[in-house]
């Protein structure tokens, strides 16, 4: 992955995250980022891009064998 976007408003704006140590084809990558929270409900979402330039889509594209469910990471939170 060449780079990971987060957004608390929905997908409204993105900010790019910081990315840890790439330790591989086949290995996790950590990332952060800070953000202030909103008072109420809110969706935080996160989306990656591949070196290659393909971004996650929003929408899932299913396969019978269930495989490579590839699409944008969605948390419903509640801030108090």
């Amino acid at each position: 992955m060449s780079r990971v976007d987060f957004s608390s408003d929905g997908s409204k704006s993105w900010q790019q995250a910081e990315l840890g140590k790439d330790e591989g084809k086949y290995s996790f990558r950590q990332w952060q980022t800070r953000f202030v929270p909103s008072r109420g409900s809110q969706v935080l979402m996160v989306r990656c891009t591949s070196t290659s330039g393909e971004t996650q889509p929003a929408t899932p594209y299913w396969n019978p064998s269930g495989f490579m469910l590839n699409v944008i990471e969605q948390t419903p939170v509640v801030a108090a």
